[in-house]
């Protein structure tokens, strides 16, 4: 963050740890945090360096840049559903929430790509 209370969006995605990354993008309430630049930057960004690294044959773990990408491309149709039906604050409205799709989007691709269940994806990410 600068002195001014403001960060430059692909680096916070792109430089931090992952963990804290992940973090950044499960946050609710922050519609207006990312771009959509700056997410599909490190969406094919963390995508083409995890499949390069899955392909390997070199020992690393895939764990938290699966949950990443996930988060990211959550993330991305979380906003896309913002754009479209707005913020909601009504009770019927507010699952309406980036954050909320990007933990859905990061359980959803560890599930798919590591194939295990839903509910013990669902369990490991919460």
């Amino acid at each position: 963050r600068y002195s001014n209370q403001t960060f430059n969006q692909a680096a916070a995605l792109l430089v931090e740890n992952g963990k804290q990354g992940i973090t950044y993008l499960f946050k609710r309430g922050t519609h207006e945090e990312f771009g959509y630049t700056s997410l599909c930057t490190a969406l094919a960004f963390y995508f083409i360096l995890s499949c390069w690294t899955a392909g390997s044959a070199v020992a690393s773990g895939l764990v938290i840049p699966m949950l990443y990408t996930g988060a990211l491309y959550g993330r991305i149709i979380g906003l896309i559903l913002v754009s479209i039906f707005g913020v909601q604050t009504n009770k019927y409205g507010a699952w309406i929430d980036p954050g909320l799709f990007a933990a859905i989007g990061a359980a959803s691709f560890f599930s798919g790509v590591s194939r295990l269940t839903i509910s013990l994806t669902v369990i490991m990410v919460s």
